[in-house]
């Protein structure tokens, strides 16, 4: 027992390490640039910025920055955000000729580095220096093409690379936490393991039993199962005419609304569906809770599998969808199936916990319908969050659905893999099995008692 306790402390301290160094690391690899200073001129006017990522790059428009100055004779502050790796910036200083004043200059990225105009000005043009200060320098427009070329380049890595203080108080607090919830799954292994080969031993009375619950689901309607597919559909209808008609929302990443838009909500219908319906699987099928023979930990999957013939059907819809746009499938749509396991595995995972807990504490199954309905607007579904600030952006990725709505999108959209983002799916896949550790034990020890108070 002694040298298990030690192992138990070698391991965890092993992982507190690694996981600290991997949420640094994230921290870099996710941190916005920006280039920003004050501006007091006495011309109100547009200050463009352009940039380059290697040396002998021309100078473009599609490599450029936009920031009205709006408000003359006031100091305000310019902010570009730009590429991290960004070699040399030119700042165009409007079209007309006036007294310009810029101070404060500085490259903000995991830290923020302050410097003078004098030390990163390599070239200037139609500009007349009329002083150059440490903090502050005043120009003069001369003609109608003034601008500045600078080097950011010694000071690049150090703002690219710093480390913040908050930065490394949060990564040692991540770390901790991770650590114990995998000391924690560690510890489960066993059991997870042996619930795991039940559901597995099961798979075909389950998908018996979800084939029965489909089809009786709509039995007494006189259109059958095909309200399955009405509602999911009048529903994208309704968006699309109130983002795009209504609000006249324009293409999003290139591609038009509806395309981008469908491919985050489908995900989110099945998640919603079998959610619900897992949760409050137990009550409906109470006859079955009480006979002691039945393996009632299949029902939560029997629900899933039954919302999931909907949801395969809208994945083809999707397909013919982005055909009829003249998007045809390729190679990436391949990894629609890893994302696909990762709804399936997500929902199972909670619904294991809220079914077992709702039979019990009945105004979860209100509780669920309230934060179904703000989880809807709190995923990025009808709006981008690269419209968000870093910190909000970092608070709204702990929605373990914005990571199935976003690969969704990088599946269709963005051509992009999930290897890409190798923290958020570390993330993703430890909130999943610890959510399911947690949906086992609290099945396990509240079984019993089912058939009592259902």
């Amino acid at each position: 027992m002694k040298y298990k306790k030690i192992i138990f402390i070698v391991i965890a301290v092993i992982l507190m390490f690694l996981y600290y160094n991997m949420f640094i690391s994230y921290q870099k690899s996710e941190s916005k640039l920006s280039f920003q200073f004050q501006l007091n001129a006495d011309q109100a006017d547009d200050y463009q910025l352009f940039y380059i990522t290697k040396e002998g790059q021309e100078w473009s428009e599609e490599q450029s920055f936009h920031q009205a100055y709006d408000q003359s004779g006031t100091w305000q502050t310019i902010k570009y955000n730009i590429p991290k790796d960004v070699y040399s910036l030119r700042l165009d200083l409007g079209n007309q000729k006036a007294i310009v004043n810029i101070r404060n200059i500085k490259l903000v990225g995991n830290s923020k580095v302050s410097i003078s105009l004098n030390d990163i000005m390599n070239q200037h043009h139609d500009i007349k220096i009329i002083s150059m200060m440490d903090q502050k320098s005043e120009l003069q427009a001369t003609d109608k093409d003034p601008y500045l070329v600078l080097d950011i380049k010694p000071i690049h890595d150090a703002a690219v690379n710093g480390i913040n203080p908050l930065k490394v108080i949060l990564g040692s607090f991540a770390s901790i936490i991770t650590t114990l919830v995998s000391l924690y799954i560690l510890n489960s292994i066993k059991d997870l393991y042996r619930f795991l080969i039940e559901i597995y031993r099961g798979r075909h009375l389950i998908f018996s039993l979800a084939k029965n619950d489909f089809k009786t689901k709509y039995a007494s309607s006189y259109l059958g199962i095909v309200w399955g597919f009405i509602q999911p559909l009048l529903t994208i209808i309704t968006y699309w005419f109130v983002f795009q008609v209504g609000l006249r929302s324009g293409s999003v990443s290139d591609v038009p609304f509806i395309l981008w838009f469908i491919v985050a909500i489908i995900p989110w219908f099945f998640f919603s569906e079998a959610l619900s319906g897992a949760t409050n699987v137990y009550s409906e099928y109470s006859y079955l809770v009480k006979k002691v023979v039945f393996k009632i930990e299949l029902l939560p999957v029997v629900k899933i599998t039954s919302a999931l013939f909907v949801h395969l059907f809208f994945i083809l819809f999707i397909f013919v969808m982005y055909t009829g746009y003249g998007y045809y499938p390729n190679i990436h749509n391949v990894q629609l199936l890893y994302y696909l396991i990762c709804t399936i595995a997500l929902t199972f995972s909670l619904s294991l916990i809220t079914s077992a807990i709702v039979i019990f504490f009945k105004d979860l199954n209100q509780i669920i319908i309230i934060v179904l309905q703000i989880g809807f607007w709190f995923t990025p579904i009808g709006w981008s969050y690269t419209m968000l600030s870093d910190f909000w952006s970092n608070i709204f990725k702990l929605n373990p659905m914005f990571y199935i709505v976003e690969g969704y999108r990088d599946t269709f959209i963005r051509q992009v893999t999930f290897l890409d983002h190798p923290y958020y799916t570390f993330y993703f896949w430890m909130f999943c099995i610890a959510a399911l550790v947690i949906g086992v034990k609290s099945f396990k020890k509240l079984k019993p008692h089912f058939a009592d108070v259902i």
